[in-house]
């Protein structure tokens, strides 16, 4: 069995580096150098370079799904898949740029998710899956929205990252008890992003984290997070399956507990700029590019206060 792995690890390594190669090679194609003895006149044709870009295109598309394939079958060291993704971003990024294409994702300012849980649901319409702790939602009253209370505990939220997206004891009614409440919602949502959470909070314990991941897991996300009563009250943080990088905070404490809505929007542009802002104040900033490619869906954790979330929506910026 360890031969077979072995072997199967050997055999992407080697479409992975043959597919690299194939790119470098094509990128030669596509611009190749100016002759020491050409001329400053305008040539009256210039070279076709369709074959070169279409065999490029056919390459990453078939690299991404090897990446895919060995993501599904655990085949690859995380690690190795994240740098060959952004690889494969930045070769999609100089293809676009030689090509004059243009992306074909959501234009900036497009409502890719939206739910404010009106219907008194959040099973469909859209899907929100419980992995952990028990959901409600409460479509009229004071306080309408998905309802989220857990018990505080003596718990790091970050040992859990792992197994986010896994059931942990929960079903999709949230029968049973958990050391912390999770859900989310498999969406596709791209790289640059707005998400805007309106929630009423009622305890000053247990932090809330919302956030946009990345996979199958969960672990590998941008997120912000609200600690109430706590130092720093408000951050954006990056996750990855070797830890959570705090990437800019506001390192005062923060108290949402009035029983009044109030809005965080984590905001991300096209350069990995980011901005986290409380009712619209800025709250923190920061920077960070090496998460790139498309996401897969939201994640919220609560690990131990009592929540009220509004309104959850994400806009391409």
């Amino acid at each position: 069995m360890k031969s077979s792995q072995n072997c199967k690890r050997k055999d992407l390594t080697a479409a992975y580096a043959a597919a690299i190669g194939g790119m470098l090679v094509l990128l030669g194609m596509a611009a190749p150098a100016e002759p020491a003895w050409a001329d400053t006149t305008t040539p009256q044709y210039q070279p076709w370079t369709g074959a070169a870009a279409q065999q490029m295109k056919n390459l990453i598309a078939e690299l991404k799904a090897k990446i895919a394939a060995a993501e599904q079958a655990q085949a690859a060291s995380p690690d190795f898949l994240a740098d060959l993704k952004a690889l494969v971003a930045k070769y999609e990024a100089l293809q676009a740029a030689a090509t004059g294409s243009t992306a074909t994702g959501p234009a900036a300012g497009t409502v890719v998710f939206s739910d404010t849980f009106a219907d008194g649901d959040y099973l469909t319409n859209p899907t929100w899956k419980v992995s952990a702790g028990s959901f409600t939602v409460d479509p009229v009253g004071f306080n309408p929205g998905l309802v989220t209370k857990i018990r505080p505990q003596q718990l790091n939220i970050n040992t859990v990252l792992g197994q986010i997206l896994q059931p942990q004891g929960s079903n999709q009614t949230g029968s049973t008890q958990s050391d912390y409440a999770s859900i989310y919602s498999p969406v596709k949502i791209p790289n640059a992003f707005a998400l805007k959470v309106a929630l009423t909070s009622k305890d000053k314990q247990g932090a809330l984290n919302l956030g946009i991941y990345q996979g199958a897991s969960g672990t590998t996300l941008y997120r912000m997070v609200y600690q109430p009563g706590a130092a720093p009250g408000l951050a954006i943080q990056k996750v990855t399956p070797q830890g959570v990088t705090t990437l800019g905070a506001d390192n005062a404490i923060v108290n949402l507990e009035d029983g009044q809505p109030h809005d965080l929007v984590l905001s991300r542009d096209a350069a990995g700029s980011m901005t986290l802002t409380l009712d619209g104040q800025t709250a923190a900033t920061a920077k960070d590019t090496s998460i790139a490619g498309d996401m897969t869906g939201l994640l919220l954790i609560n690990s131990g206060g009592a929540y009220w979330i509004r309104e959850v929506k994400v806009i391409a910026n």
